[in-house]
């Protein structure tokens, strides 16, 4: 929704967003033309970036001039969608239409299955095959992968419940002043109205599973938001020499929210719990440190680790990192290596190799690159070997074969 007054919209960032989440999706711009002025998109260069562009509709919403237009679209465009229309066991319609004409926010687990069994399932398999489907389609949230989670024991068959219960922590004032840090009491206050009063447990699990907060090691009871923190570096003391680098460039597009949710999942490794911020952390673990950080303006994240086993964490943070990546379907990125020649060994910005033109020179059987700062021939397999064990190679192109398959 492109808004005429405040023409502000940044249509590049939520259309790759889209991209990465909708499958190709038909996809429709609509302008909201305030006081009737007009705005101007250009739609030629937008559609050949995004294939899936359809129209760019215009309306006024006070006034709906052309919202009849708008609506018989949308409906053109979803009864057109590859997975409308395909026949349904009756079973299946008849156990949506019940939770969907049911007015509470969620039912326990035992219960959706009661309904299951009212509606003709028999078998477990089935029943969960259905929930499974169910919550793909957003009718519902059930996270039976979630098996010692609250959150498997529930089935939240208003899927906005749980949206503003969530907003309800990240937009209350208190948390923001706080840095994103809250409480189990502060959630009792935050979510004191009878809807979500005997939930909360269940709610704080949806917070975690989304990645959108950690509980503080050793400090029981004690939450951060991190999309809360300051976005102000701390300072520390850090030793430049012999530092394993390693940089994720994103080629057309970096989505928001990839640093955050990486603080969520390395969270114990924190430095003293103290050296983090929104864009970046310090992290810890065996005698060893890694500094994070995204450069968001740069589509960046660059990684610098010193200590006594810098291999070791640089492949846990690589990991998590690549993890999150494979949860954007069309994310373009490479991942760059360092030069280990004598004139890149020990800069802060050394010549760097994609990780993808590495790996294809070792399967061409070329063992030897050139650096494009000294014009040194340099060993590819000591290259990847400076990040990544040998022995995991074969392990990464398998997993990524699989992929693509």
């Amino acid at each position: 929704m492109a808004d005429s007054r405040k023409e502000d919209t940044d249509f590049y960032y939520w259309l790759n967003s889209i991209e990465q989440f909708s499958d190709n999706s038909p996809l429709l711009i609509i302008k909201n033309e305030k006081q009737d002025r007009r705005r101007d998109i250009n739609e030629r260069t937008l559609r050949g970036k995004f294939t899936n562009l359809k129209d760019t509709l215009a309306t006024n919403l006070k006034t709906n001039r052309g919202l009849e237009n708008i609506t018989e679209e949308i409906k053109h465009y979803i009864q057109n969608l590859p997975h409308v229309g395909q026949p349904l066991p009756k079973t299946w319609v008849k156990v949506r239409q019940a939770l969907e004409n049911d007015s509470r926010n969620y039912i326990c687990l035992q219960e959706y299955l009661e309904i299951c069994e009212d509606n003709g399932f028999t078998l477990l398999e089935d029943k969960l095959q259905l929930s499974e489907y169910l919550h793909d389609l957003g009718v519902c949230l059930h996270f039976q992968d979630q098996e010692e989670s609250l959150l498997s024991k529930i089935v939240i068959i208003k899927p906005e419940w749980g949206t503003d219960a969530v907003y309800n922590v990240l937009d209350n004032h208190g948390v923001i002043n706080n840095k994103g840090k809250f409480t189990r009491n502060d959630l009792k206050r935050i979510w004191k109205d009878d809807k979500y009063a005997s939930t909360r447990g269940e709610l704080l699990e949806l917070m975690k599973k989304f990645q959108l907060c950690y509980e503080i090691p050793d400090c029981k009871d004690t939450f951060i938001a991190p999309q809360l923190l300051s976005e102000n570096q701390p300072d520390y003391d850090w030793n430049p020499s012999h530092n394993l680098i390693l940089r994720y460039a994103y080629l057309d597009f970096m989505p928001k929210g990839i640093i955050t949710r990486f603080i969520v999942v390395m969270h114990q490794y924190i430095d003293q719990q103290k050296y983090v911020w929104k864009s970046g952390v310090i992290l810890t673990k065996d005698n060893t440190k890694a500094e994070v950080i995204e450069y968001y303006g740069k589509r960046e994240i660059k990684i610098r680790v010193t200590g006594r086993d810098k291999r070791g964490l640089l492949n846990i943070v690589a990991y998590e990192l690549d993890r999150i990546h494979a949860s954007y379907k069309r994310l373009k990125y490479s991942k760059l290596i360092p030069c280990n020649c004598s004139t890149c060994k020990d800069s802060q910005s050394p010549h760097s190799y994609p990780f993808e033109r590495l790996r294809k020179f070792i399967a061409d059987q070329q063992y030897k690159i050139q650096c494009q700062q000294s014009y040194q021939m340099v060993n590819v397999l000591s290259l990847i070997d400076d990040i990544i064990d040998l022995n995991q190679l074969e392990l990464i192109c398998k997993e990524n074969l699989k992929r693509t398959q």
